[in-house]
């Protein structure tokens, strides 16, 4: 069912339902769900590219979403993912800066696109939503400095270890982790050569088991031992 602004009656009660618009005035919250756009991402599919003016910020409404750090070489590095009910594209829009990152779909998504001028309208007159959405800001950078840098001291075999323990974590209730050699060379800074390679030496070694974008640990103790290398 459709509602006066266009939106589904499920996107406005999305909307309502984020931590971040809570104590936001009824008056901006109608002029927000009139602003905003649905868009369907398909998987692997780009919502904005590095460099590019920043002309929105976004909402994830579904699916994932990664942020994407281009290197020198053309390789890009994962340095943060957004699910669900998390705003991105954010940094632009607060520094009027071109985008610092891109940003792709991990897997089929949909999110809702605010237009510049509305969001910074609403920010202006809602002290408290400027003041949460920098606090959200300070946060990811701090997490992204302090991956970036904990990744330029380790080697490759202890940078891709960690990201497969962390994947793991998250991930727990499946059993495996759901990924492809070249999302996991994204994430580890690595070349897709070097994901094939250690993975295949780990599965020689009984480590984990690999199918078709799939990746079962069997030894975290081995694979703990070699990511915390870096640390000692």
């Amino acid at each position: 069912m459709k509602t006066p602004s266009g939106l589904p009656a499920d996107t406005i009660g999305f909307l309502r339902r984020l931590p971040l618009f809570n104590d936001v005035s009824e008056q901006a919250l109608a002029a927000l769900e009139r602003a905003c756009t649905a868009k369907t991402v398909p998987k692997g599919s780009h919502v904005f590219l590095q460099s590019e003016p920043a002309g929105a910020v976004y909402l994830v409404q579904s699916g994932v979403i990664s942020i994407l750090l281009g290197s020198a070489d053309g390789r890009e590095l994962v340095i943060n993912e957004m699910r669900v009910g998390d705003c991105f594209g954010e940094l632009g829009l607060l520094t009027g800066q071109p985008r610092s990152a891109s940003a792709a779909a991990r897997v089929d998504s949909r999110v809702l696109e605010i237009p510049r001028g509305v969001f910074q309208t609403i920010l202006e007159s809602e002290p408290a939503l400027a003041r949460r959405l920098l606090e959200i800001t300070a946060r990811r950078l701090r997490v992204s400095s302090e991956r970036e840098g904990a990744l330029a001291f380790m080697d490759a075999q202890a940078r891709l270890a960690r990201v497969l323990l962390q994947l793991d974590q998250q991930e727990s209730e499946k059993g495996y982790v759901t990924i492809s050699q070249e999302e996991l060379a994204q994430r580890a800074g690595l070349t897709r050569q070097t994901v094939a390679t250690s993975l295949g030496r780990w599965r020689r070694r009984g480590w984990l088991v690999t199918g078709r974008g799939r990746i079962m640990l069997l030894s975290h103790v081995q694979l703990k031992r070699l990511a915390q290398q870096a640390d000692e």
